[in-house]
């Protein structure tokens, strides 16, 4: 193992960095994607230096295939830009480069730095604008916790750490590089992501990250809602969410996402409503482990479901027909839902589906003769046989819920015993596609009207 000097935070703190050589670390060049490393060689090719940085190397580190890979380059945006045809570049608060290959993304940043005066901040502290270069020893230092601030140079083979990342790793250690409280501050999504990595890594925060959380956490009200849901579809959906959702309550951060959810699990921390999204979580996390489509619907469905329960017995008291109280019960639950965490309409639209379809899957089992009364994700009402029903594009998903409510004891196991006949175990081939989320989900980039009204000429 080499060591060598070097500077930190524009050259006024002095720090070490390790070189780690493969000896030690044991990753050899051929770990690095393809894509990656033919970007990398680019790069060094055209004079600048180039690294493989983050999650990528802790995850070689722990002996696990990286999901991507991303790359850190003393390269200007423009000067990535102009060296790879098939690229763009992305970003307002910090510009970055796509390079995209067929099938793949990789990411680009350039070395982060600058004095802080130089970086645009909110009133909180939060960074609103962060298009500052600098070296490789400042842009350690920008980066969040220390087992994600590793670089490695494929060429030589070397790991090259600042703050003693690969101790962090080796010790199971979730570790925030900096001062906690105004690493958080600088983008509070930073505590959803501690939470992510204890989960998805079984890091254990340090104490300092855990008191930082729990100081900081209602900055998480800063944060754009469309930003917010899809962290928290990485948190729930991305294969440990049972364990996520511990590490959102163990650090105090369910209340900011959805304080009605969190009141209600902190009144009753076991029951029927633990039970069904337990089991709704579990079965998202089986089919990420065998490679299966998941449908962040189902997993909103599932959370929601019991406060549905309680918004829709609320209207029927009040004299309400079922159905409309159904339809109101839905709009009162997500809009509370929506609060912090943005919800995509089309997403809105299967919840309601799966919903809808619980009473009438309850209500007409075992009554196959028998036409049945539906209501859409459009609240519009029909009528359709029974081989309609099982033909609707969200009844094996309303089907799999209706056997989690079973499993949970909210129901009889018999309900799901007579619909799974019809509707055996989804497998990869068989599950109605999610489209890609588009700005409109979320309330943004509605077309314009044209106006159609013709000018007159003047005679």
């Amino acid at each position: 193992m080499n060591e060598t000097s070097t500077s930190a935070q524009s050259g006024s703190v002095p720090a070490q960095a390790r070189i780690i050589d493969l000896a030690e670390h044991g990753i050899t060049a051929d770990k690095i994607g393809e894509n990656a490393r033919w970007v990398l060689t680019r790069l060094e090719e055209s004079g600048f230096e180039a690294y493989a940085v983050g999650g990528c190397v802790r995850d070689l580190l722990l002996g696990r295939k990286p999901k991507d890979f991303d790359i850190v380059t003393n390269a200007r945006p423009e000067e990535v830009k102009r060296l790879f045809r098939f690229s763009r570049i992305i970003g307002r608060r910090f510009r970055i480069v796509h390079v995209i290959f067929h099938g793949e993304v990789i990411e680009v940043t350039t070395f982060r730095g600058g004095d802080a005066d130089q970086i645009a901040r909110g009133s909180e502290g939060m960074i609103t604008r962060d298009n500052v270069f600098g070296r490789i020893d400042e842009d350690v230092f920008r980066r969040d916790f220390g087992c994600n601030a590793l670089y490695y140079h494929p060429g030589r083979e070397q790991i090259v750490d600042f703050v003693d990342g690969v101790a962090d790793i080796n010790a199971r250690r979730l570790h925030m590089i900096g001062d906690v409280t105004t690493r958080f501050a600088e983008d509070p999504v930073r505590m959803l992501r501690a939470a992510r990595f204890a989960a998805k890594l079984d890091f254990k925060p340090t104490a300092e990250v855990e008191r930082g959380v729990r100081q900081c956490r209602d900055l998480l009200t800063q944060v754009a809602p469309a930003r917010l849901y899809d962290e928290t579809i990485k948190l729930l959906q991305g294969g440990q969410g049972v364990a996520s959702l511990f590490w959102l309550q163990r650090l105090d951060l369910l209340e900011p996402l959805f304080p009605e959810l969190d009141q209600a699990l902190k009144k009753q921390p076991e029951g029927i409503e633990r039970a069904l999204i337990d089991g709704v979580l579990q079965a998202t996390d089986n089919r990420v482990a065998n490679n299966l489509p998941v449908n962040p619907a189902f997993l909103l469905a599932g959370l929601f479901w019991r406060r549905l329960c309680a918004a829709r017995e609320h209207w029927l008291v009040q004299r309400v027909p079922p159905d409309d109280a159904l339809i109101l019960a839905a709009d009162e639950v997500l809009a509370q839902a929506a609060r912090n965490v943005m919800i995509p309409r089309r997403l809105a639209d299967i919840i309601r589906s799966i919903w809808a379809l619980q009473s009438e899957l309850e209500h007409h089992c075992g009554q196959t003769g028998q036409r049945w009364r539906v209501v859409n994700a459009d609240n519009h009402t029909s009528t359709m046989p029974p081989e309609n029903l099982t033909e609707a594009k969200w009844f094996r998903a309303a089907v799999d819920f209706l056997c989690l409510r079973a499993q949970a004891g909210e129901l009889s196991e018999s309900v799901c015993s007579f619909w799974r006949q019809y509707a055996p175990e989804r497998g990869a081939q068989d599950e109605p596609v999610v489209a890609a989320l588009t700005a409109e989900d979320f309330g943004k980039g509605k077309p314009r009207r044209r106006n159609r009204r013709r000018s007159r000429r003047r005679g």
